[in-house]
């Protein structure tokens, strides 16, 4: 037998299904001559009568409940796999944890690269100072600030944070002068959430009549930040967390000393999450992005 063209068992198939050819012809969004003449090319090519005419509908003949049988399997086997085919992919979420201003002033101006890289994928990122119980907490990959001495963690390092001076612009032409180190003994110093990193930098440059306890601390690294932009002070940053601001004149770096951090920053999973090549793409990519970044931790030597 020639093969029967779609568009005559589909006009069959439902005005099986209402038994009505106007019902089937609106199903269709064609005409009820439409429909009505379908059916007659079907049962002509069949030679076979398929539906007795009734005054208010049609009813199957036996000929036409057994095709009408096996155009409905069909029909339905072909709408279930369109809409297989046509879902949209499986989607995955990958959980970051971080520390808030990393999280603010770095990864969040690169959601937009994680997004073009990870189409399939939904980020979740989760801020907060305490270390991930990879055991306990459903997180992928933790960022953390330290020393990179992560014991049964696969770690990679991302930025060695060097730490400079920087202030708002209006502070400084407002004054006091701000030339020498010695300056700083009249203007306030932010701290984040301790007087360490101003010790620690005070001491590396030698700067001995400066009392780094001295000033205001702001609770976080974010909360300094602002505190600078909005000229309330001189703030101690890496460059890390202020090149957007140094790129917009938002804020100023004082001198041109720089000195290292002690600790780096890292990202860290379990693992066997390495087997996963999202997880893997992931680390990759926060590698990437770093590398383009200030303070990018250096390569390994070749």
């Amino acid at each position: 037998m020639k093969r029967i063209p779609v568009g005559p068992l589909r006009a069959f198939d439902v005005a099986a299904r209402h038994l009505n050819l106007s019902a089937a012809a609106a199903d269709l969004n064609v005409t009820h001559a439409a429909v009505s003449r379908q059916v007659k090319q079907l049962e002509q090519r069949l030679g076979v009568k398929l539906f007795e005419r009734l005054p208010r509908g049609l009813k199957l003949t036996p000929h036409g409940a057994l095709l009408a049988e096996g155009t409905r399997q069909a029909f339905d086997r072909l709408a279930s796999a369109i809409e297989d085919v046509s879902q949209p992919a499986v989607r995955r979420k990958l959980t970051i944890s971080t520390f808030a201003s990393l999280a603010a002033r770095w990864l969040m101006p690169r959601i937009g690269s994680f997004a073009a890289r990870f189409p399939d994928v939904d980020l979740q990122v989760i801020t907060s100072t305490r270390l991930v119980d990879f055991a306990r907490e459903d997180v992928d990959i933790g960022i953390r600030f330290g020393s990179g001495r992560y014991p049964n963690l696969h770690v990679t390092p991302l930025f060695k944070p060097q730490e400079i001076v920087v202030a708002s612009p209006a502070l400084l032409q407002r004054g006091p002068p701000l030339e020498t180190y010695d300056d700083l003994k009249h203007h306030t110093l932010l701290h984040d959430d301790s007087h360490l990193a101003w010790a620690r930098w005070l001491n590396a440059i030698g700067a001995k009549g400066v009392n780094p306890r001295r000033g205001i601390i702001c609770g976080d690294r974010n909360a300094m930040l602002q505190a600078a932009l909005e000229g309330q002070g001189i703030a101690l940053a890496s460059q890390l967390f202020v090149a957007n601001e140094l790129a917009a004149g938002r804020l100023t770096k004082v001198f041109d000393v720089e000195v290292a951090s002690p600790f780096a920053i890292y990202a860290v999973c379990l693992p066997r999450r390495l087997d996963d090549p999202m997880v893997m793409g992931a680390i990759d990519w926060l590698v990437r992005e770093a590398q383009l970044s200030g303070d990018a931790y250096p390569p390994p030597a070749p």
